[in-house]
């Protein structure tokens, strides 16, 4: 009778080794990196909603609809200032005119 050892690192036919378990997670929890906390400026919603003069409620919809990024924070949300600008930006109804400079 021959036993046979079963490595833990090595592979099943069903089961590709795709790398610590850790390794496999870190895709599906990324973090938005495109912010500093040392830099950024955040926004409640109501105060989101009185620079744009508009009702609370309407920013938290944008949020849930996925128009407008936030993070959330318990029960609240809070909104970067730069995507508070992008989201501005995409809305604008007629594109900026460009910078014409002078000819020297």
């Amino acid at each position: 009778m021959t036993s046979q050892r079963i490595n833990k690192n090595t592979t099943t036919e069903s089961e590709p080794d795709n790398g610590p378990y850790i390794v496999q997670l870190s895709p599906e929890r990324k973090v938005r990196n495109y912010f500093e906390l040392k830099k950024g400026k955040f926004f409640r919603t109501d105060t989101v909603a009185e620079i744009l003069d508009i009702e609370p409620e309407v920013i938290r919809d944008l949020i849930r609809k996925k128009e407008l990024s936030a993070i959330k924070i318990g029960k609240s949300y809070r909104i970067a200032e730069s995507d508070l600008q992008e989201f501005l930006q995409a809305r604008y109804t007629m594109k900026p005119k460009e910078k014409i400079e002078p000819d020297k």
